[in-house]
């Protein structure tokens, strides 16, 4: 069963300023990740970790690299996966 990912606008834009910079291994780590969510959202590469204090039970992280975390959320019932955020989920950083 493949699920499908979707981004939210917050994670477009997030995106587009990652592409905006250039930095290809970056973009390429958010590649992988992206096709790796349609198969298994809740195992796999990028300290896969669920965020247990977010108001959606099923939200989850994967670190990107250093800087950056990518926030999704998982809808088993529709098969589905929402990138919520592409930076972090530490609002001061």
């Amino acid at each position: 069963m493949a699920y499908i990912v979707l981004l939210s606008e917050p994670a477009k834009a997030e995106l587009a300023i990652i592409k905006h910079s250039g930095d290809k291994a970056t973009i390429k780590k958010i590649a992988n990740l992206l096709i790796e969510l349609q198969e298994h959202p809740r195992t796999g590469t990028g300290q896969v970790e669920h965020l247990k204090h977010y108001a959606f039970p099923e939200t989850w992280s994967r670190r990107i690299n250093k800087q950056y975390r990518m926030i999704y959320e998982i809808y088993d019932t529709e098969v589905l996966v929402t990138v919520v955020s592409l930076r972090s989920h530490y609002h001061d950083k």
